[in-house]
């Protein structure tokens, strides 16, 4: 089971360092906008986007490698469920549409059923950092290959991979780069529907049908459930005008001047959905934005395309070069912007806590038991484990488990609380187990104290546990047992 993200780029641990190795991380960063800006005034776009891809990965990437767990992993709740339904599912262990809590449905019904049946094994947990790394680049390139003012082309991809978030919409809890770690799930839904506006943008003789299909796309958003904020309308306001300054002063002037249909399904569609956010019917505000900034960076390409080129002439002038106008103007604007861009100086563990939380790795002796009760139990166990370890269970084992109190309570829950203490004193010597199939306790030192269990070897003492596993923290797997010797 693969817990850190930099294991996937064969990084020893404990990664990068946070405080020497974020520098050379800005030095580096600075020579691939360098690289990007002479690969574009050399006349080689595509070459030069190759360069903005690698900018944009080796931030994103740089900070997944900090992380010592996946994002959120046993510090928030939400996460961490959904996190233990998918692995169950990947698992095998547990029947179609129930997830870590056996007889309860998966909270992730989706994404546990695409695990299901996918199987992505040791990178089940990390999958979700590795799409929060993928889609801003890959949007920029989606940008690049279907935008259909090839001229513009380059502009506006760079505009997305430099500028997709700002710091005024981040303070306000919907930057894009920084609510990827939280929306994993919506951001491949993103990509998708950007693919596909983008794609019927270039059907210019139903240009009014691409746009008209495009705000339908845009409101399958209202299909992705997200707890209401409660933000006033009037941050919702800020966010849609001053808060992207410059951008909709430039995004108006193109969209006067005329912009292309897909710009204005992404720009239109998401000011809707994004004021939708502030009532109280499930529109994820995060998305919602991201596709409101697309389009508004792609109506200003256009103008910032003028712009540059305009600029680029100035310096051919003046310098004398022989260069064309517009391969210089668009390697000042990357040399100018891509540097001082949010993603360049971002420093995400200093404002998200459970970025910073993340950063501690999950304890080396629990993995290692938890790899222990993947390898030598059946998929289909049910366990029965304390609190505190119940989720580990659930997502670092992919077992079912009987309760786990600290990510919620089952619909039954003092139901399965009195099974767990008839089970675990012998009032049933063992047989009322069989109503939830019931086959393992995992049991660590401190743990059901209140029934009386000073330590995981007091388990022994009824004949109604078969120990298992034991290792050096004391952390323990016992069979329960369904008929105990007498």
């Amino acid at each position: 089971m693969i817990l850190r993200f930099g294991e996937l780029l064969h990084l020893p641990p404990p990664g990068p360092d946070l405080d020497g190795d974020v520098v050379r991380l800005r030095y580096a960063l600075l020579a691939l906008a360098v690289l990007w800006a002479l690969l574009r005034g050399r006349g080689h776009p595509a070459r030069a986007l190759l360069a903005g891809v690698a900018f944009v990965l080796l931030a994103q990437g740089f900070w997944a490698a900090t992380l010592g767990r996946p994002y959120g992993l046993f510090v928030d709740p939400q996460i961490t469920r959904c996190a233990g339904d998918v692995s169950v599912a990947a698992a095998g262990a547990a029947p179609p549409g129930e997830g870590l809590l056996v007889g309860e449905p998966a909270g992730c019904g989706f994404w546990a059923g695409v695990a299901r049946r996918f199987h992505p094994g040791t990178v089940v947990l990390v999958a979700p950092m590795l799409v929060s790394v993928l889609a801003p680049p890959l949007i920029g390139v989606l940008v690049y290959a279907l935008w259909p003012r090839r001229p513009e082309a380059f502009v506006a991809a760079f505009l997305w991979l430099a500028f997709s978030t700002g710091e005024l919409e981040t303070v306000r809890g919907v930057g894009f780069l920084p609510g990827l770690w939280a929306h994993p799930g919506a951001a491949v839904l993103l990509v998708l529907l950007v693919a596909i506006v983008l794609a019927l943008g270039r059907l210019r003789r139903h240009a009014f049908a691409a746009a008209v299909i495009g705000g339908s796309l845009l409101s399958l958003w209202l299909l992705v459930p997200a707890p209401f904020e409660g933000r006033r309308a009037a941050d919702t306001l800020l966010l849609l005008s001053l808060d992207q300054t410059p951008w909709w002063l430039l995004a108006a002037w193109g969209w006067r001047r005329g912009t292309e249909p897909s710009s204005r399904a992404l720009l239109v569609g998401g000011a809707v959905l994004l004021l939708a956010s502030t009532l109280p019917i499930g529109v994820d505000a995060w998305g919602a934005h991201a596709f409101y900034r697309l389009g508004l960076l792609l109506a200003a390409a256009g103008p910032v395309t003028e712009l540059a080129e305009a600029l680029g002439a100035a310096l051919a002038r003046a310098l004398a070069l022989r260069r064309p106008a517009a391969d210089l103007g668009a390697a000042v604007l990357v040399l100018a912007g891509a540097p001082i861009g949010f993603l360049a100086w971002w420093t995400p563990t200093r404002l998200d806590p459970l970025m910073s939380a993340s950063v501690e790795p999950v304890n080396e002796k629990l993995a290692g038991a938890m790899a222990w009760v993947r390898g030598h139990t059946p998929p289909e166990s049910v366990f029965l484990a304390g609190p505190d370890y119940a989720p580990a269970v659930a997502v670092l084992a992919g077992r079912r488990v009987l309760r786990v109190p600290a990510l919620g309570a089952a619909a039954n829950e003092v139901r399965r609380e009195r099974m767990e203490k008839r089970v675990l004193t012998g009032r049933d010597r063992g047989r009322r187990a069989e109503l939830y199939g019931l086959t393992h306790v995992f049991i660590a030192p401190g743990d059901f104290l209140e029934y009386g269990i000073r330590s995981p070897a007091d388990l022994e003492a009824g004949r109604r546990f078969r120990l298992l596993y034991a290792d050096a923290a004391d952390f323990r797997v016992y069979e329960v047992t369904r008929n105990p010797p007498r």
